[in-house]
């Protein structure tokens, strides 16, 4: 038998390759891992480049994000001559190696700033926000300079371009806004952008109602501007803003806003009775409030087919304290108070008391008040007063005792009124 004869090996293959093909190959290889290094230090730096640009800059020198976020670091820290040229060159290095940059045109801006060159700094900062009004540092320079100038109208369009698109800026801005509203120019300019609603306009409300000086300001502006739209978040914020102007006696201002409000009941300044227009309502501020304490509460009925409420009312053995409470803007003139109740049974030492208030600033005064044991079956309260000019704002409360008996005291305020007479 003969031997089969085996064929070339794969190596001996290869050797019978031309010199070119080898070349070609190494050529090949060579390219194809210099484009995948290339590609991989610009990944790197491309990841890096904001948040650590030394790191960007080790792998690609020249990468102009990196270059202009490492000069914007070194402005921040040092405006000495040599800092500021450097800083110059390297914002200048950005804009060549890429499209325009925002922080670096920026960082030319503060630089002829440092330097006193107002005008061209000015045209940066323009030029800068044209091409982004993403860059807050253009929108917090553009902001400065506006004020240094007096154009008030001018800084609050590019504060509501930073709080649009820097949510992180609100800390910063909101306490400075918040404390410019004292000036009526202010409140003037404010008041058309708040009436687009722009999105940072909740936060900031949420903010300032419970950190501005006085709360009128702040109403003022949303007069201004027409009211706030129909939503739950700024119904919530409504009500939050007539309580701290309640609080802090601003009732001008009070009534001014209250006014303003969709749903608002002008007939609710002067009416006591317990119906849908002041129970429930759905600014709570200006209706009945139902007080919570330990061992003394209320609660209203649904309304009957008149919508007339009914309040039941009980204070265990021992407790006094409010039960309920509204307020008035009664205008001068004589007037009749009568409330109706009805018990199952009568506690001899339980007392239903109303107290009626002037408010002041300093305190309150009282101006009348008048009580009743709480009798078994129905029963009623009748005062007459006046009120002058001096006490323009009123606070009427209600108030219970529960008297030594061991279950306390329980009854029903069918109906209360004020009347002119």
């Amino acid at each position: 038998m003969s031997r089969k004869r085996k064929g070339p090996t794969r190596f001996s293959a290869l050797r019978q390759k031309s010199p070119f093909f080898w070349i070609k190959t190494t050529l090949i290889l060579v390219v194809t891992g210099y484009l995948a290094w290339l590609s991989f230090i610009h990944a790197v730096a491309n990841i890096t480049w904001d948040r650590n640009p030394d790191v960007a800059l080790r792998y690609v020198p020249d990468h102009p994000l990196a270059l202009s976020r490492k000069a914007d670091e070194m402005f921040a820290e040092k405006q000495d001559p040599a800092t500021l040229a450097k800083v110059e060159a390297m914002a200048k290095q950005s804009l060549r190696g890429g499209a325009l940059n925002p922080v670096a045109i920026r960082l030319l801006g503060y630089v002829a700033d440092v330097r006193g060159d107002a005008k061209k700094a000015r045209e940066l900062m323009l030029l800068s926000h044209k091409v982004s009004r993403r860059d807050f540092g253009t929108q917090l320079w553009l902001i400065e300079d506006a004020v240094a100038r007096g154009d008030k109208k001018q800084a609050l369009y590019h504060y509501d371009i930073a709080m649009r698109t820097t949510p992180s800026s609100f800390p910063i801005l909101f306490p400075t806004l918040t404390g410019a509203l004292s000036d009526p120019e202010v409140r003037v300019a404010l008041a058309p952008i708040v009436r687009q609603a722009p999105i940072w306009l909740p936060s900031y409300l949420s903010e300032a109602i419970n950190t501005v000086e006085n709360p009128a300001n702040l109403a003022d502006v949303l007069v201004k501007a027409g009211g706030l739209p129909e939503e739950e978040v700024y119904q919530n914020l409504s009500n939050a803003l007539l309580g701290q102007l309640a609080a802090k006696n601003k009732f001008p201002a009070f009534r001014q806003y209250y006014l303003t409000l969709n749903g608002s009941k002008p007939a609710a300044f002067q009416s006591a009775a317990l119906t849908k227009d002041t129970v429930n309502v759905r600014y709570p501020a200006m209706g009945w409030q139902v007080v919570e304490n330990v061992g003394i509460g209320g609660s209203f009925s649904q309304p009957d087919t008149k919508g007339r409420v009914s309040l039941s009312a009980f204070a265990g053995s021992g407790e006094r304290g409010e039960v309920m409470r509204k307020m008035f803007f009664l205008q001068p003139g004589n007037y009749r108070f009568q409330a109706r109740y009805s018990a199952l049974e009568g506690v001899s030492d339980a007392e239903i008391r109303w107290d009626l208030q002037c408010i002041f600033a300093p305190g309150n005064v009282g101006k009348w008040f008048v009580s009743t044991p709480v009798r078994r079956g129905n029963f009623a309260q009748v005062q007459d007063f006046n009120i002058d000019k001096t006490c323009p704002n009123q606070l009427l409360t209600l108030q219970a005792a529960g008297g030594s008996n061991q279950l306390g005291a329980e009854f029903t305020l069918r109906s209360v009124d004020i009347t002119s007479r």
